[in-house]
Parts: C-alpha cells; sequence; structure tokens
C-alpha cells in the first residue's frame, strides 16, 4: 500500500539526484543528521549508511508502513519538524522539504547551531533566496552561504509537482559583515519585536549605544510610524527592503 498524495508530498525518483544529495552533505561517521519529510525513507537508508545517527521528521503517520523497517541509527518521530527540530540534537541537515514550510523552515535555520544543510526546495523559492532584490536574498546573505548543488526537474518526482527544484548547499557565512549587515543580522533575530524596538536593540548591540542614544538613531532614519510599529516578522517584501536601504546609508 502506497499512502496517498496529500500535506504537499512529492517523491524523488532520481537516484542520481539522491546520490548527488548524500555526496554533498559530505556525512562523516560522528555526524548527526535531521531529516525532515522522509516520506517512505529512501534518503534516510542512504542517510543511515554514513551518518551515526538520523533523526527523521515525518507529518505523516500513514509513512509508518515504510519508516518501521529503518536501520537501528534512525529514530522516526512523527509530527510537525518546525516544532519537534526544536528537541532535536543535529550538526547537519539534509532533506527534501515540503514546498509549502520554506519560508517558515529558514526562519527557524537563522537561529539554529548547524554545520551545514542540503536541501531540495522548490527553484521558485530559490530564485529569491539567488536573487538581489528580495527580502530573503539580503537576509540569507548575512547569515549563510548558499551554492547550487543541482538543478532537479520536476520529472523527477512522482507525482509531477507543479515546478522545476533545485538542490543546495548552506553553510554559516564566515566572512566578516560589515557594520550595517551586522545591524541587520541583530534586527532579522529580533523577529518577535515591532521594528522601532528590534532596530534600537540592533543599534545598542552592534554600536554600544546607550536606549536612548539608540533610540534617537532610529528617529533619525524617518521611517514612517507604521511601519515602526509593524512586527518585524510580518514586514512585506518592500518594506524590509526599504529600512535595509536606511540601514545601508547610515
Amino acid at each position: 500500500m502506497i499512502p496517498p498524495l496529500k500535506l504537499d508530498q512529492h517523491f524523488l525518483k532520481d537516484e542520481n539526484v539522491l546520490g548527488k544529495i548524500v555526496d554533498a552533505a559530505q556525512i562523516k561517521p560522528d555526524d548527526a543528521i535531521l531529516e525532515i519529510g522522509p516520506g517512505k525513507g529512501i534518503l534516510t537508508a542512504e542517510l543511515a549508511k554514513k551518518a551515526e545517527k538520523v533523526v527523521a521528521i515525518e507529518l505523516d503517520e500513514e509513512f509508518k508502513l515504510f519508516l518501521d523497517n529503518m536501520p537501528a541509527n534512525v529514530e522516526v518521530k512523527y509530527g510537525n519538524a518546525l516544532e519537534l527540530m526544536n528537541e532535536v540534537k543535529f550538526n547537519k541537515i539534509v532533506a527534501n522539504i515540503p514546498y509549502a514550510i520554506s519560508e517558515p523552515l529558514f526562519r527557524k535555520l537563522l537561529k539554529k547551531d548547524f554545520e551545514t544543510a542540503v536541501l531540495l526546495l522548490g527553484k521558485h523559492f530559490y530564485n529569491i533566496l539567488s536573487g538581489k532584490e528580495s527580502k530573503w536574498s539580503i537576509i540569507i546573505t548575512v547569515f549563510f552561504e548558499i551554492s547550487k548543488v543541482v538543478d532537479v526537474p520536476k520529472r523527477s518526482f512522482r507525482p509531477i509537482p507543479r515546478t522545476d527544484s533545485v538542490v543546495i548547499l548552506i553553510k554559516r557565512r564566515e566572512a566578516q559583515l560589515g557594520l550595517a549587515e551586522q545591524i541587520i543580522k541583530e534586527f532579522v533575530l529580533q523577529e518577535d519585536k515591532k521594528v522601532f524596538n528590534a532596530l534600537a536593540e540592533a543599534f545598542v548591540r552592534t554600536e554600544k549605544l546607550t536606549q536612548k542614544q539608540a533610540k534617537e538613531k532610529v528617529s533619525e532614519l524617518n521611517l514612517p510610524d507604521k511601519l515602526l510599529d509593524k512586527k518585524v516578522a510580518y514586514l512585506s517584501n518592500m518594506q524590509f527592503m526599504a529600512i535595509s536601504g536606511k540601514i545601508r546609508k547610515l
């Protein structure tokens, strides 16, 4: 029995691509791998051959038929990966991620400590990450280094999705950040705060200002009150671009 298609599921059938995903992760015998959305466990089994441990998080319990028979070094958890990944210790992520959780997952990764991630994601979102004029391209630049591993045409999946995909390799950025980039990074990390408070805190942390000096500096940016009162997490692409543009002109 094969579970019916739901929950944004498209199964990678191209063994060549699977091999490139595993190779790109450069798995060592002591690695702990987090896999999101293992489905039938084809990639999971390959990861388990090389890693010390694999923790696979699957939303759909109908896949127990396949995942109950994984090697002994595989632990399977059922539920929402965005919630359960907080309970998992890992140093690498290797996953064919559901398109619907691409952006929420990247928000989580900004605050996670890991060495590398090899992700198969939709080409549309990859274009957003790698473009020059987008909120996410700016965010990614200050946190990570991203490189393309391979393009994956939609015919490589069953059933065929609406869009092509891309395998990417993500590593923590090693190059030193300029002051504007440091401010943007601190600003993004406070996504639960309103823009005014997040900017003020970013100035305090990066320029060692007092709270009063930091608030004065925020006022000097001449941003609309309505924008300053909005939570960082809910900024549109255009709003985020406007704020980052002001920061870069300081």
